[in-house]
């Protein structure tokens, strides 16, 4: 057998196995997570929760490889809460209408005098503010874990780029409006999996990943179809924007390690074969700020708009979802 032919057969193997070993795992911590409404569920696009629950979704190796940064994030949390009295995947529930609200929590730290939740979140560029399905998943959480204990309690999410080393914790309240929002998401799921009538779907930033935006309505409204010719060379337009995408953020990763490595040998210019990569020094800049005058000072800011204000025409342009 040639050395070729044991690899091609090695590589079938790991794109067999690894979808299966991927899922006993999720199910031996989590469940079977078709039988209940968890928190990742009702922060974002309901009808994608929905066919996720009620169908089997096969992603590929890449994907499923990149889904496996939010546990490499978790290991990186635990060991930064090593020595503090805390349980990790801890669950807490309540139900609905004979159907499970259920939610994992990450990490949950157990003081004297009050319940702490922590949530890791992977990331692949700086954050400067929670998701939205951060909130309202840390909400649901909080929600469920009133039922259990009197004791007050408070959550952080901390954000975490595994490939830069980037950083930042989140401090989230108890929002009763938020958690009653929360709550209303989970009951029309499950609604519509006692009807079986799909939600109405909300765009994410996920919705260019989403392996059921193929017949989602926002993508097929006002959607026409292709001649073969011009379906050929979509395709080619399709793939080429997806090597750019996973090029750009291979480039994005690279010139932050490189950027670290000149800087910690205080090098500014620097010469590689036949190209020179040169590092800037650092710079401030100041800027008007407009969305603070217009918060702190609404009706100078709509006088000097009227007044400044200039019209500028942009030709349309080609968006790849």
């Amino acid at each position: 057998m040639s050395n070729q032919t044991s690899v091609n057969k090695f590589e079938a193997f790991i794109a067999t196995n690894l979808p299966k070993a991927l899922k006993k795992a999720s199910e031996d911590s989590l469940g079977d997570r078709s039988t209940y409404v968890g928190s990742s569920d009702i922060g974002g696009c309901l009808r994608k929760a929905y066919l996720d629950k009620i169908s089997e979704t096969n992603y590929d190796l890449a994907t499923l490889i990149r889904f496996q940064r939010g546990h490499i994030s978790e290991n990186i949390v635990a060991a930064m809460l090593d020595g503090l009295n805390y349980d990790k995947q801890v669950e807490c529930k309540t139900e609905f209408e004979g159907f499970e609200l259920k939610s994992h929590i990450d990490f949950l730290l157990k003081a004297p005098k009050e319940l702490v939740i922590v949530e890791t979140k992977s990331v692949q560029s700086e954050v400067d503010a929670p998701y939205p399905s951060w909130v309202f998943q840390v909400q649901y959480q909080l929600h469920l874990l009133k039922q259990s204990t009197n004791k007050p309690l408070r959550a952080f999410v901390i954000a975490l780029n595994i490939n830069t080393g980037w950083h930042k914790v989140f401090d989230v309240s108890y929002n009763a409006t938020l958690a009653e929002l929360a709550l209303s998401n989970a009951k029309k799921l499950i609604q519509a999996l006692q009807t079986k009538i799909e939600p109405e779907p909300k765009e994410q930033l996920y919705c260019s990943t989403c392996p059921h935006k193929a017949s989602c309505p926002l993508f097929t409204k006002g959607v026409q179809t292709l001649s073969d010719d011009a379906l050929i060379l979509g395709r080619k337009l399709t793939e080429l924007h997806t090597k750019k995408k996973e090029v750009e953020k291979a480039l994005e990763q690279a010139k932050v390690e490189f950027e670290n490595l000149m800087r910690s040998l205080e090098l500014s210019r620097v010469k590689v074969d036949e190209n020179l990569i040169s590092l800037s020094k650092d710079s401030t800049s100041v800027s008007f700020d407009t969305k603070a005058l217009k918060d702190s000072e609404p009706e100078l800011y709509e006088s000097l708009y009227a007044k400044y204000q200039k019209t500028i025409n942009r030709k349309g342009y080609l968006s790849i979802k």
